[in-house]
């Protein structure tokens, strides 16, 4: 654990949080992975995601079962489910969709 990861944690179960911020405002959620610096830094209602790198997920609030592998993967994300997203910016625009597939081909797209 580092700086404030998992701070805000009470009764959740199940998480894990390795990097500053990450998991920060996770208060109850269960079963969340957040690996990097602010990965699933504002999560407050979501469950069963997997964030690995920086910022990884940053804005999710309730999305529930995604998957976000690359620096700033799935970061504009708030309440989308089952999306996962590859690679460095993959999938940041997406904000509520749900069930997506996104895959960073090259340096700064997603």
């Amino acid at each position: 654990m580092d700086w404030r990861s998992l701070s805000s944690d009470s009764t959740g179960s199940f998480n894990t949080g390795l990097g500053a911020g990450a998991l920060a405002l996770n208060t109850t959620e269960d079963s969340n992975t957040a690996v990097g610096t602010a990965a699933l830094l504002l999560n407050t209602g979501g469950i069963s995601n997997t964030a690995v790198g920086r910022t990884a997920m940053l804005n999710n609030s309730t999305g529930n079962e995604n998957t976000a592998v690359g620096v700033g993967a799935l970061s504009g994300c708030t309440t989308g489910g089952f999306n996962t997203a590859i690679g460095g910016i993959a999938g940041a625009a997406i904000t509520t969709g749900n069930s997506i597939r996104s895959l960073a081909t090259s340096p700064g797209s997603s």
